[in-house]
């Protein structure tokens, strides 16, 4: 029970019927970690998707000239680490707790047997990560127009 009500309110899962939730819950595990724990580095291969149950997160990526620089804070009820379930790759970010932080969190490994077992639910699934995604690189996409006009603005002055 502990795993299915912060699924529920996830945005990730919202597509989602409760009979789905408690199939994939089966897949989910949790963990405390302490504040100022890093969760990942930039550049290590992502293995985990985490959702936060109770914390925050802060993201940074290192910038060549500048420095590690803070990119987003993640609240309870968000998720990030999505693209380590559907690719193989090095993390474009680093992660770490702000405060002592609880997840739950779904591992490449346990999605790919998921995969497996309840394809149905586990392509559901997919498709949010993939909305999901479409979003946040549009929204990304916006931020970058918004940084190049105020770039053009300075040049101009």
């Amino acid at each position: 029970m502990a795993k299915i009500k912060p699924l529920k309110e996830c945005p990730l899962f919202k597509i989602f019927s409760d009979k789905d939730i408690a199939v994939i819950s089966q897949i989910v595990s949790e963990k405390k970690i302490p504040a100022g724990t890093p969760l990942y580095i930039e550049g290590m291969i992502g293995e985990t998707l985490f959702i936060i149950k109770k914390g925050s997160v802060q993201t940074s990526r290192n910038i060549p000239g500048i420095g590690e620089t803070p990119l987003a804070a993640i609240q309870s009820g968000e998720y990030f680490g999505e693209m380590a379930l559907l690719a193989e790759g090095p993390r474009e970010v680093s992660a770490r707790t702000v405060e002592e932080t609880e997840f739950l969190t779904i591992d490449r490994e346990d999605f790919q047997e998921f995969l497996k077992t309840d394809a149905l639910i586990a392509l559901r699934l997919v498709q949010a990560l993939a909305l999901n995604l479409s979003e946040k690189t549009r929204v990304g996409l916006d931020q970058v127009d918004e940084f190049l006009a105020w770039k053009a603005g300075q040049e101009k002055a």
